[in-house]
């Protein structure tokens, strides 16, 4: 945890499509430009952050406060990762105002509405955490790479592809939306109709290269596979564990198709914990990774955007460059 001794310049990128910019009939917004001026943007559509981001940072701007969801927060990260490139990135300060925020909830600024942009403007004294979000990328395609926090396939696509339905989004409330998504997984194994096509799972092989132990290869059906670059969730869920404390990275939890012991595994993980039965089970893996190759017919979703699986079926995760997000 670090501290800011230094002046910085902080500035505020707004979009007013998120849950509750939306619903505020643009009170927050006008009240930021009021203080903030040519510091405050609003975009529209992530295709206006490239032109935004360029002009704040020849503006001197080196904290940038996000107003959004999750889907916001990683296409901001992915686009300062490109406009910054080979220059400090800037301080980070995550307003949560979408209908999943559970970026947030791990390194979200702690202040919202006028007391949140009231205490950037004198950003002196605010602490910091430190995250290096995933870099998604597609090896055999020409899709631009991107950045986030929390994503996974197989089974947690499937579950997210429900998650997004209109009558499910209009009662979502917020971060609790991404645990639906985990509760649907299991709630559909009640039914026969869906208990085979959910539990059989998607074809998936990935390979790991730690740095501290041997090559991990995996290739079975996967019924979850989730991955994050975050170190808490919330509610104290956290289906995540590190065998060794040293490794540095993301970290990530596959589950293969039909597996064994699955309400005593989901009884623990929801509750964060993680026994030494379950660390040793075959049908579980857990671990920490700075590069891994999948391949897999499962689209991949990363802070609740949807991806395509490429023709090739090969998707990359890489440990992506370090963020430092601010708070009070």
């Amino acid at each position: 945890m670090q501290k800011l001794v230094k002046a910085v310049q902080p500035a505020l990128i707004h979009n007013p499509n998120s849950r509750k910019n939306a619903q505020d009939s643009g009170r927050f917004l006008r009240m930021a430009r009021r203080k903030m001026g040519d510091f405050c943007v609003s975009a529209l559509n992530d295709s206006h952050l490239p032109a935004h981001l360029r002009e704040l940072k020849s503006m001197g701007v080196d904290l940038i406060a996000i107003s959004g969801g999750d889907g916001t927060v990683s296409a901001c990260l992915t686009t300062i990762a490109n406009v910054y490139y080979g220059t400090s990135l800037p301080a980070v300060a995550i307003l949560p105002s979408g209908n999943t925020n559970l970026i947030a909830g791990d390194v979200g600024f702690g202040l919202h509405g006028e007391k949140a942009v009231d205490r950037l403007l004198r950003p002196e004294g605010l602490q910091s955490r430190v995250r290096a979000p995933i870099r998604l990328s597609w090896p055999d395609e020409g899709r631009l790479p991107v950045l986030g926090m929390f994503g996974g396939c197989t089974g947690y696509a499937r579950a997210v592809r429900i998650a997004h339905s209109p009558n499910v989004l209009k009662f979502a409330p917020h971060d609790l939306a991404v645990f639906f998504t985990l509760f649907t997984s299991m709630a559909s194994l009640l039914f026969r109709r869906s208990r085979h096509s959910w539990m059989g799972g998607d074809e998936l092989s990935w390979a790991v290269n730690s740095d501290t132990s041997s090559r991990i290869e995996i290739n079975r059906r996967s019924f979850l596979f989730m991955a994050t670059a975050l170190e808490k969730l919330s509610h104290g869920i956290w289906p995540f564990w590190n065998t060794d404390p040293a490794e540095k990275g993301f970290r990530f939890f596959d589950v293969r198709s039909f597996p064994k012991d699955l309400p005593n595994a989901c009884f623990n993980l929801l509750r964060g914990q993680a026994p030494e039965w379950l660390r040793s089970h075959g049908d579980y893996v857990s671990a920490v990774a700075r590069d891994m190759l999948l391949e897999t017919d499962s689209e991949f979703v990363l802070d609740g955007e949807v991806f395509q699986a490429p023709a090739s079926g090969r998707i990359r995760l890489e440990q992506g460059p370090a963020f430092r997000f601010v708070y009070v």
